[in-house]
């Protein structure tokens, strides 16, 4: 797996978007000279997959002149290691100069949209941007790039709507994810969640050959990983290195100071991630969901102090979501007139696997409701 190396390249945004964590009101942006510095120290040596470095703001292309002279200057150095840059963006600003650089370089340099659904969803989440997005330029230049899509409360009700409307406009991959640190402690949208995920369900069993969006991704056979108690969902703490724009280095870009404040900040250096009992909350060690249930450590230590406390509201939704995926698969798996004899050796193999971690929790499944959910029902092994 290549390693990647997180550069914030700016606080500041375009956009407003309802549901953002940062303070974009800094107009400070990355030192070009120390950045290149920097990475020309850890591209000199070569690694077993290569760098990717992920550029981080803000808006990225609002400082294009400086991210453009940064690249264009580690690629006329010829490092022993392989690199590629890659930048999360609203890509409101890519027109003109930055489209035809970027399609020029499609091959070094990745953009990764951030789209929140069709028309109306987008320009809900932020701030009427919909239509300075040229989607077909991001979808056509990078083909296997997905995008991202936040869910806020008020998109929610039109969720299937809009990750079908994705699915048309020839988006392969599409990460779709509950807006963090924001309430959602309603009860409305349990049914709401569960209804938008039946209607997904409907559409990937009418259409198998589309790619499923990353809600139903939900990897069944986890269950049957010996070390699945102890995952840990991302590499923060042990795998990730993130500097801001003042060239320190943090374990997540949550930690920034601009992110969750100068105190916060500080006693985040202390966070020992290489022990589980530190990421693990004592709720969660019981819960048999444990193993397929995400969670954003960053967000968790900004809301409530604690990188291991959950939002429990998105723990509810949550096991809805597990439960509409679960009947999905069993739908698809179980009740299917699949050849056995027609799938590869690989492709047998993961069914076995996804169908023995269903029936781990089966019995569950069969008996769980939302209004379970609704009432606050622990789920224990």
């Amino acid at each position: 797996m290549e390693r990647t190396i997180y550069i914030a390249t700016n606080v500041s945004c375009n956009l407003n978007c309802i549901y953002c964590y940062e303070d974009k009101s800094s107009k400070e942006t990355f030192d070009l000279e120390a950045t290149k510095q920097k990475l020309a120290v850890e591209l000199a040596t070569k690694t077993k997959d290569g760098t990717i470095i992920a550029l981080h703001g803000g808006e990225p292309f609002m400082v294009f002149p400086k991210i453009k002279a940064l690249c264009e200057w580690l690629w006329d150095q010829n490092f022993p290691e392989p690199f590629r840059f890659f930048a999360t963006s609203n890509s409101t600003l890519i027109h003109g100069e930055i489209m035809e650089w970027l399609a020029k370089h499609k091959q070094q340099f990745i953009v990764g949209l951030s789209l929140d659904g069709d028309r109306e969803m987008q320009n809900i989440n932020r701030s009427n941007s919909f239509d300075q997005i040229d989607i077909d330029f991001i979808s056509q230049t990078w083909p296997q790039q997905g995008i991202k899509m936040t869910i806020s409360p008020l998109t929610l009700p039109t969720l299937a709507r809009g990750i079908i409307f994705l699915h048309k406009r020839g988006i392969r991959e599409i990460s779709a994810n509950l807006a963090e640190m924001i309430d959602w402690s309603k009860r409305e949208y349990l049914t709401v969640y569960q209804r938008e995920l039946q209607r997904l369900a409907e559409f990937y069993l009418r259409y198998p050959e589309i790619q499923r969006c990353s809600l139903f991704k939900v990897h069944f056979s986890t269950f049957l990983m010996p070390d699945h108690a102890i995952r840990k969902w991302c590499g923060v703490g042990t795998d990730m290195k993130v500097c801001d724009i003042n060239g320190k280095t943090y374990s997540c870009h949550l930690f920034f100071e601009s992110v969750c404040g100068k105190e916060k900040s500080e006693k985040a250096k202390d966070i020992d991630f290489s022990k589980p009992d530190v990421y693990i909350s004592k709720t969660c060690s019981g819960c048999v969901l444990y193993p397929i249930c995400p969670t954003c450590y960053g967000s968790n230590y900004i809301a409530r102090g604690s990188v291991a406390e959950r939002d429990m509201a998105i723990c509810a939704l949550n096991k809805v979501r597990f439960y509409e995926v679960a009947r999905f698969e069993y739908e698809r798996l179980v009740k299917s007139n699949t050849d056995i004899q027609s799938l590869s050796d690989s492709e047998k193999y993961q069914r076995a696997q996804t169908l023995k971690g269903l029936e781990k929790i089966i019995s569950f499944l069969n008996s769980f409701s939302v209004e379970k959910c609704i009432s606050g029902a622990v789920i224990s092994q």
